[in-house]
């Protein structure tokens, strides 16, 4: 799903202005998507691991499975996933 229209508001005439992007703002709009969802699945990968850290750590300390899911319970996601066909 792409938007390749802007859309600008002057406040002071109410002046409402849309049109097509220029290939440099499709391309930078392409450039900051791409680097969001580096960022996202940056942050996801580090939460997994420090997870697995803490999880190992209190498997050296001798804890069991119930203990840990009790100090750290597994992420569930917020929304189900639909099935898209």
């Amino acid at each position: 799903m792409t938007n390749n229209q802007l859309g600008i508001y002057d406040h002071t005439t109410g002046e409402n202005v849309v049109r097509e992007m220029t290939a440099q703002e499709k391309t930078q709009r392409n450039a900051e998507i791409e680097a969001w969802q580096t960022a996202k699945e940056n942050a996801k990968l580090e939460a997994e691991q420090l997870r697995a850290t803490k999880i190992a750590a209190y498997e050296k300390l001798g804890l069991t499975e119930a203990e840990i899911e009790a100090l750290l319970p597994t992420p569930t996601p917020l929304v189900k996933p639909t099935a898209s066909a």
